[in-house]
């Protein structure tokens, strides 16, 4: 008698998640990664699960253009740049924001700022602004008066001593009074005004005339000449302003701050449009001092300066680029013996530059730019000890490469590096082993995650201890924040909607792609993290379908006297990872792609594993 044809169950196991991979085709993709995974990220363990949600703090008129904090009196505050207006934003004790406007009349354009010195610096694009959390005001309005000339005879003379501010028309000159003289002529003729006269310390308002087309200043009697061997006892503050000055740093739309030797004591601004190629410098601590003499031509004019890195003790300055000239320069400084500061600027690198203003950030110390071939990182040759650029985009690449990236913003989050472009977030998870090329020692990919519905216009990243906070800003002016400081299952919605999160395998020919197979009703299931509240819902596509359909799901709830929903009341308490069991056979197919999801408002979801067994038949014909 014959015996029953013996069949070969295999078994076949997805697991030890690690990203989304948009780089090749989905029967492509290791088993390890997923070529659709929608607002997904790793979880401490690196198990892909449901991001945080977000939520409206506060609506403005007019788009939000920028988002800053500060502190002022040892509270933080946030800053909010919206439409034309800057506001001051609080909250009362019950969580209901509080705003107070600022300042009006700013352009409605994405700004920037730099905080040094106790004071936040925005520049606007069209004015320096210097905030204390409870004012703001132009720096123009307290912009230094420098000491531009000292031991000056009546009649002219002297020696120079500070620079010129750009930011201001207004500057002191010392004279040395001969106790004969009765007038004193300035450096120039047709100046605005005479803002100060000072004459042996004593401020003087009245005792002299002044004539401004001529630039002179006659004393009613003459100063009294000082002792032997003393210095300067005449000082006269006016005002002549050279036309165009102000604007080289009004109009600048870059800044960060840095300083010889790395040190944090100085702004470096850039990104004026009529001087793309120009970087200045501003006075030590000073925001309100930029000296005339300190600026740099970084490049040529074809391409603008679009942002800055610290790499170490240096500043890279990095430009758009235009396929020829160096896009990357590096800036060093260091204190000299008379205490001055001195630059000095060098080509570092070609052929990466970056899209945006907004495009830069970092990983730990590894500082990552936007440019138009994905996410690049400045590092050095571990041979040469040349720097170079390398990708860490290339599995989000495909994808990321069709936004507008001259519109994204960038941020460093939770040791994760996001690009918001088009409504979406694209990341770069630090966090996770990194997938080395075995070229060298520096050539690897970030593991990588793909978030969906996150409208943000300007970003902002905070932290307060080791709390870290993430705000975003939007085109129809609201101001939120991503729920990760929200207990429970509240976190999982978007503004109240929900967060449609799904896992999918490749599509998977199980190793032999011309036979095919036939997936069991039994021993198949997906493993999902336990929430309070989950459940998820499985789709299988094979290479029939145009479109998955839907095999299972199920509800995976954990009993908490805090959260019951009795409509799908459950006893279950036990935390551990549970199965949701297919239940469904799967019939002659050469490929076939799971997809596991979760679209619904307040649930947790997270993919632990996936399992399959399945039997083998005839070959394919085609």
């Amino acid at each position: 008698m014959a015996g029953k044809k013996h069949v070969s169950i295999r078994t076949k196991q997805y697991g030890r998640f690690r990203g989304v991979d948009f780089s090749t085709d989905s029967a492509l993709v290791d088993d390890s990664r997923s070529p659709w995974a929608p607002n997904m990220i790793a979880d401490r363990g690196g198990m892909p699960e449901k991001r945080p949600g977000w939520r409206t703090l506060a609506s403005f008129d007019g788009r939000i253009n920028g988002l800053f904090e500060m502190e002022s009196g040892g509270a933080r505050e946030l800053l909010v740049h919206a439409g034309t207006k800057l506001y001051r934003l609080l909250w009362d004790a019950d969580g209901t924001p509080r705003r107070t406007e600022l300042r009006a009349g700013l352009p409605d354009e994405r700004s920037t700022a730099a905080h040094m010195g106790g004071s936040l610096w925005i520049f606007t694009g069209e004015e320096l602004l210097r905030c204390d959390g409870a004012s703001c005001a132009s720096a123009a309005e307290s912009a230094y008066a420098p000491l531009t000339m000292i031991a000056r005879d009546p009649g002219g003379g002297g020696k120079s001593y500070e620079a010129l501010n750009l930011l201001t028309g207004r500057q002191r000159v010392g004279f040395l009074a001969d106790g004969e003289s009765s007038v004193y002529r300035l450096p120039y003729e047709d100046v605005e005004s005479v803002d100060a006269v000072e004459v042996n310390g004593a401020a003087l308002t009245t005792g002299f005339t002044v004539d401004l087309a001529a630039g002179a200043l006659t004393f009613d009697a003459p100063p009294t000449a000082p002792a032997a061997g003393a210095e300067d006892n005449v000082f006269i503050t006016f005002t002549h302003t050279v036309p165009g000055s102000a604007e080289r740093i009004n109009r600048c739309r870059v800044a960060v701050v840095w300083g010889a030797g790395g040190a944090s004591d100085r702004i470096v601004a850039a990104g004026n449009p009529e001087h793309p190629n120009l970087d200045f410098i501003c006075a030590y601590d000073n925001g309100a001092y930029w000296p005339d003499t300190g600026y740099a031509v970084i490049g040529t004019n074809e391409t603008a300066i679009l942002g800055y890195r610290r790499l170490g003790e240096y500043l890279a300055i990095v430009k758009a680029d235009n396929g020829q000239d160096s896009t990357v320069f590096l800036r060093g400084g260091q204190i000299g013996e008379d205490g001055a500061a001195a630059f000095f600027v060098k080509p570092c690198l070609a052929g990466v530059g970056a899209t945006t203003r907004f495009g830069f950030g970092n990983i730990g110390d590894e500082q990552l730019i936007l440019t138009g071939s994905g996410v690049f990182a400045l590092t050095t040759n571990s041979l040469t000890a040349e720097r170079i650029a390398q990708n860490r985009s290339g599995r989000i690449d495909p994808k990321l490469l069709g936004e507008d990236l001259a519109e994204a913003v960038t941020c460093s989050w939770n040791g994760c590096f996001l690009v918001f472009a088009g409504g979406r977030v694209y990341g770069l998870d630090g966090r996770q082993p990194r997938s080395y090329s075995g070229r060298s020692d520096t050539s690897f990919l970030y593991e990588c995650f793909y978030w969906e519905n996150v409208p943000a216009r300007c970003v902002l990243r905070t932290l307060d201890g080791g709390e870290e906070t993430l705000y975003f800003g939007t085109e129809d002016g609201r101001l939120c924040r991503f729920n990760t400081d929200v207990e429970g299952m509240a976190r999982f919605n978007d503004d109240g909607a929900a967060i449609a999160a799904a896992w999918a395998t490749r599509m998977d020919d199980d190793g032999d792609p011309m036979v095919y197979k036939t997936m069991l009703k039994r021993g198949c299931a997906v493993t999902i993290k336990p929430y309070t509240r989950s459940g998820a819902e499985v789709l299988f596509r094979t290479d029939r379908d145009a479109v998955a359909w839907r095999a299972a799901e199920g509800l995976m709830d954990i009993f908490d006297w805090e959260d019951i929903d009795f409509s799908r009341f459950a006893f279950l308490a036990n935390d551990a990872p549970a199965e949701i069991a297919f239940g469904r056979r799967v019939k002659k197919y050469k490929r076939l792609q799971i997809i596991v999801k979760n679209d619904a408002v307040n649930e947790g979801f997270g993919v632990y594993g996936i399992v399959k067994h399945f039997v083998t038949g005839n070959f394919a014909k085609r």
